[in-house]
């Protein structure tokens, strides 16, 4: 009889499952459909909670059951509700939506590396790197303070995901933007304090200086440091 019983259940497995996998993209569609259309809610952000939600289903089906498919819809639902919810709020700066998209992009290659090809891998890593950093680029065209420390933030955050990943594409375009920024700081600075520019011209003379000498005096130790990041450094993807 029990065994009855299972088989007389296990009919409905499969138009459960399919319905459960079915059922949070009916709510992302609405939601989305929601928002656009200006439809009144509770509570602001209540369209990108919805969407939030369907993004943590499929993302725990995709690891319980180990489908990459379902873990890259849920990235994708995640991107969508946060612009929802960016649009919702009314923060238009770009860091806001170029940020997750780069990250997102990132984690795609990561993802499915075996599935694309091995050449689009450094180019991808390349457009998801500069999302991420450009971002800021548009409002320290404003000169923007905040801005500038943002992208020193980022930079930061590139290079140090390129060393934990061991990728020479994010570490060549994080190094490149956070020098840029460092470069943008003290130009940024001698405009508001022209006096700046002596100090910093000075400075830089005298780092160069002290730092030539310590080369010159601990030359076979740097040598061998050198030969070693070079060596690790040629293992990186």
């Amino acid at each position: 009889r029990v065994v009855k019983e299972r088989e007389s259940v296990q009919v409905l497995v499969r138009p459960f499952h399919t319905v459960g996998l079915v059922l949070p993209m009916v709510v992302v569609c609405m939601g989305v459909l929601r928002e656009v259309s200006g439809t009144a809610v509770i509570w602001r952000g209540a369209n990108s909670l919805a969407l939030l939600c369907s993004a943590a289903l499929y993302f725990n089906h995709g690891l319980v059951t180990k489908n990459r498919r379902f873990i890259l819809l849920a990235g994708g639902i995640l991107n969508v509700s946060l612009i929802l919810l960016w649009r919702t709020l009314h923060l238009t700066d770009a860091q806001f939506y170029m940020v997750p998209i780069g990250l997102s992009i990132l984690g795609l290659v990561e993802l499915m590396n075996k599935e694309l090809p091995k050449g689009s891998h450094n180019l991808l890593r390349y457009i998801g790197a500069l999302t991420i950093l450009v971002s800021p680029t548009f409002e320290i065209m404003g000169d923007s303070w905040l801005h500038l420390i943002t992208l020193m933030v980022l930079s930061v955050i590139v290079v140090l995901i390129a060393i934990g990943m061991h990728l020479k594409s994010l570490m060549y375009t994080g190094s490149a933007f956070l020098c840029a920024d460092l470069v943008g700081m003290v130009v940024r600075s001698t405009i508001d304090h022209p006096a700046l520019l002596w100090v910093c011209g000075l400075s830089l003379g005298a780092a160069v200086i002290a730092l030539a000498a310590y080369c010159e005096q601990h030359r076979e130790d740097l040598l061998k440091r050198i030969r070693l990041i070079t060596a690790e450094f040629a293992t990186w993807n």
